[in-house]
């Protein structure tokens, strides 16, 4: 490559140890492709030479450059890794001398070989602290600085071939390379959504300064360089090409989580065991003439003293050598029969190549749990506590255990082999994400762009717009309205909206005052993601090309615009944000929307059209107003124009405010009643979700949406009688979860159900029956532990009973709404659940069924006629539908319908009756 080509001009890099070995050698690199690089050293006095000619190499470099084409500048400074402040300081400096962070090196690390059983407890617990704490505080402070930056970035951390193999001499030093390995994997997912990508360096046997006296042994060097394919021993500069690699956007730019070998090919020969697997003794290189002793002999001697080739008195039952090293010691036993030649055995070697064959045998017997890295085999992971069903005959205390155990293996819905009777497809509804490359993705969906985000995001906009084509026909071009939120009106992309005379302005004096030091001051750093939802960034007066979707004063809305943004504050908002005690769709939505013509416009079409369905109960603050369908279709016409534009700027792709707005147009979906097209735009919502890894633990708004887009989609699948989208599962236990937590779950326990109850092929499944009893049988315990946890919150509280004579539903008065729709999912799950499981037994099983669903039905009902709030209303219309189902007394029918038709005036939805669906199904 022409030095005039850097493929790091400009790029600022930081590297932990990085005056020595790997790491110099990745500095001296990184310096010649034009990347400025702060580097960082113990400071000892024995380094010093090195130091001082890392700088004079560096100066060599930068003098040698062609003209036009520098290479980087080097600042170097002095700290221990496993202090905090040394990685923040290091960041912190190169930040301040070169105005960013783009690349960060996790090189430091510390090895000395030693035998297990002579380790001490100062020289593990260093190994861990420089190796794993040290690159842990490091990472995350360059990881701090990248997310700041938001324009992505490279982490690359230096773990081992050690990290996928153990090694006699290294039980100290292979776990903390297997920990680096593993967090690097760990760091790939978390700051994906950041787009920064990281990897991690596997160098194999690298001839280091740690390595010196090794390679001067010419005898164990030929014997490092014979079990390696390649040849050679590695050198440090074997790993600059590539950190490079990773180092660069343009070549690696859809690498993350990877773990790259570099190692001459010794780990897929099979010989990196014979290199790492040594005994607990060290190897003892010669000139290859074996000693004539007596202790080599092959027929005499202990077994233990002809392994380690030394001298063996053959003292019985233990001798002296063994009696030393407090080995174990063992004599060969002698079978009748057969002939040994004593004096060929004591002087003839066996040949080199039997002896590796002979190790690699043991060595492979021993460790035959590895697999090759070609393979990957996921680990059977233990049960999480909240899949632990607590359940004994006879006794139902929390104590005793019955494990769910599910198989990662399997996808979404499979059906495993059951011919060993374990029925191993009986798992989760859901399914852990150990890293992005496991992601089920469909081909199709790579077609749309050059990343997961990209590709899904696209792919749900090509959703909308064919269907908006089909509904409303072509999408219109865009016409400037002065008086209202055009598709980039008021936003960063053009001029403010220019005010007409009969508009409104949202902002005044006032508030611009008050908003006013929040866009001065710093960004607050906290981890809390509901807080730095919340916190202006002092970045946002100055906006990056891929921010000017956002805009930078508040959206001026008209008088009945302001109408509909009250309208979902005060009103929609409410049932999205059911389960989240921070109720951001009611609080934070509306203030990204007044800084996003897009995400406004979607909540104007919602509102428009939640009004305009609603027959009675208008709010008195839209009395005397209602939206026509055009002005419905107009202001979702905008959000697609919208979205159209601002599909061309990253940052918009994974933004809240996209999200937000993909939500919103799948409620609008909802209310308007079609459920085709209301099931695509929930698998649209999926498609993002999916694409950034959001789900039930992401905190924040993101959070917020999972929960309520799985409200919609398991209502959704039980009316399709499909599978939900989700395959999500929890990380966190039960006896972790606050009461609000643990409410929300109920809603997760009933997608499993849901599930259960799907639509599939008897054919299909051998011993169908008893696949599906089992299966009902593992729900049902699901559930039971579920109930376990609840607290007080979700016990009923008194109530004035009503003056009717004759009441077929008693209030059951839960407080607040949402633990009283908890309960009503919990127990719509047990009725779905029973009504799907079969029945092998006779008519007295049929009436003791019977009469069970009716008592939980009557619990839903009860509870759903104590609630009167808006939030409740929608969830809790679904599950009186469901509790509908099994009802037969003809007053308690006529009850339900009303308690239907109440829900539906106070939520507005839906717009259609399920009062008269729930009619045909009692007629049929």
């Amino acid at each position: 490559m022409s030095a005039a080509i850097r493929l790091l001009a400009g790029k600022t890099a930081a590297i932990t140890g990085g005056t020595t070995g790997i790491g110099r050698a990745i500095t001296l690199e990184y310096l010649r492709q034009g990347a400025n690089v702060a580097v960082n050293h113990l400071g000892l006095s024995k380094d010093e030479p090195l130091r001082m000619s890392l700088i004079e190499e560096a100066a060599r470099l930068s003098k040698e450059a062609p003209a036009g084409a520098p290479t980087g500048q080097l600042l170097e400074l002095a700290g221990d890794v496993t202090d905090p402040k040394t990685g923040e300081q290091l960041v912190a400096q190169a930040v301040e001398r070169w105005g960013q962070l783009d690349i960060f090196v996790a090189n430091a690390g510390i090895f000395k070989a030693s035998s297990f059983l002579d380790i001490e407890k100062e020289m593990f617990d260093t190994s861990f602290r420089v190796n794993v704490n040290g690159a842990f505080y490091a990472c995350q402070a360059a990881a701090r600085q990248m997310v700041a930056q938001g324009k992505g970035g490279s982490i690359i951390g230096i773990s081992s071939i050690s990290a996928l193999l153990g090694g006699g001499q290294q039980v100290h030093y292979t776990p903390t390379k297997a920990a680096l390995l593993s967090m690097t994997q760990s760091m790939a997912i978390a700051l994906a959504k950041d787009k920064i990508r990281v990897n991690a360096l596997l160098p194999g046997t690298i001839h280091t300064q740690l390595a010196d006296n090794d390679m001067a042994n010419e005898e164990k060097r030929k014997y490092l360089e014979h079990r390696i394919p390649w040849g050679r021993v590695g050198k440090p500069e074997d790993l600059a090409g590539p950190a490079v690699f990773l180092a660069t956007d343009k070549m690696s730019g859809f690498v993350t989580g990877a773990q790259l070998l570099v190692d001459g090919g010794i780990f897929l020969s099979g010989q990196g065991k014979a290199v790492l697997n040594t005994t607990d003794e060290p190897r003892s290189f010669t000139r290859g003439r074996l000693s004539r002793g007596k202790g080599l002999r092959r027929t005499t001697g202990c077994l233990t003293c002809r392994r380690r080739r030394v001298k063996c008195d053959e003292v019985k039952p233990r001798c002296g050598g063994c009696t030393r090293k407090k080995a174990r010691c063992e004599y060969a036993k002698i079978q009748a029969g057969t002939k040994t030649s004593p004096a060929r055995d004591a002087t003839t070697p066996k040949s080199p190549t039997f002896e590796q064959q002979e190790d690699q045998s043991r060595e492979l017997s021993a460790n035959d749990i590895h697999m090759p890295s070609g393979e990957h085999v996921l680990p059977i992971e233990s049960p999480q506590p909240e899949e632990t069903v607590n359940i004994d005959n006879g006794d139902e205390g929390r104590h005793a255990n019955t494990q769910i155990i599910q198989s990662p293996q399997n996808s979404l819905g499979s059906h495993g082999d059951y011919g060993n009777r374990t029925y191993p497809h009986l798992d989760s509804i859901v399914y852990g994400l150990p890293s992005p490359a496991q992601l089920p993705y469909h081909p199709m969906s790579m077609a749309y762009g050059s990343s997961p985000d990209a590709s899904l995001t696209l792919k749900w906009l090509d959703l909308l717009l064919g269907d908006a084509a089909i509904n409303y026909g072509p999408l219109p071009e865009p016409f400037p309205d002065p008086g209202g939120t055009n598709i980039f009106g008021n936003s960063a992309i053009q001029s403010p909206t220019t005010l007409g005379d009969n508009s409104v302005s949202h902002t005044g004096d006032y508030i611009a005052r008050l908003c006013e030091p929040h866009t001065i001051e710093p960004r607050v750093e906290t981890r809390n993601a509901y807080i730095r939802e919340r916190i202006a960034s002092g970045e946002d007066q100055v906006r990056e090309k891929d921010q000017v979707w956002q805009a930078l004063e508040p959206i001026n809305l008209q008088t009945q615009e302001l109408i509909l943004f009250r309208h979902f504050t005060d009103h929609i908002s409410q049932w999205m944000d059911l389960f989240e005690p921070q109720k951001p769709f009611g609080s934070l939505v509306p203030h990204l929307a007044l800084h996003n013509v897009g995400l406004m416009n979607a909540i104007l079409a919602l509102s428009a059209r939640h009004l305009d369905i609603m027959n009675r109960d208008t709010p008195t603050y839209a009395a005397g107003f209602r939206p026509t369908q055009d002005d419905t279709i107009g202001y979702y016409y905008k959000t697609l124009h919208y979205c159209q534009e601002a599909m061309q700027y990253d940052g918009y792709k994974t933004s809240l405010e996209l999200l937000a707005s993909a939500f919103i147009i799948s409620a609008y979906e909802m209310l308007d009643g079609s459920n085709t097209d209301w099931e695509k735009h929930l698998k649209g919502v999926f498609w993002i979700q999916r694409s950034q890894t959001i789900h039930g633990h992401s905190d924040g708004l993101r959070q917020a949406v999972w929960w309520a887009w799985l409200c919609q989609d398991v209502w959704a699948a039980f009316r399709e009688k499909r599978r939900p989208f989700t395959f999500w599962r929890p990380n966190r236990p039960l006896a972790d979860l606050n009461p609000s937590e643990l409410a929300a779950r109920a809603v997760y326990n009933f997608a499993h159900v849901v599930r259960f109850c799907a639509r599939d092929d008897a054919s299909n499944t051998p011993d169908y029956v008893a696949v599906k009893t089992q299966e009902a049988d593992l729900l049902s315990r699901q559930l039971d532990y579920w109930a376990s946890y609840l607290t007080s919150e979700f016990q009923p509280l008194p109530i004035v009973a009503s003056g009717a004579e004759k009441n077929p539903f008693p209030q059951v008065w839960v407080q607040p709404p949402f633990f009283a729709v908890a309960m009503q999912v919990y127990y719509c799950s047990r009725i779905l659940l029973d009504l799907h499981r079969p029945c092998s037994g006779g008519y007295e099983e049929y009436l003791g069924k019977q009469r069970i669903l009716k008592r939980w039905a009557g619990i839903v009902c009860r509870i759903a006629k104590a609630l009167n709030d808006h939030a409740s209303s929608v969830l809790s219309s679904q599950c009186v539908f469901i509790a509908g189902m099994v009802v037969e007394d003809p007053e308690q029918r006529s009850a339900i319908l009303d308690i239907l038709d109440t829900c539906s005036r106070r939520a507005g939805w839906p717009g259609y009756s399920l009062g008269r669906e729930l009619k045909e199904i009692w007629r049929d």
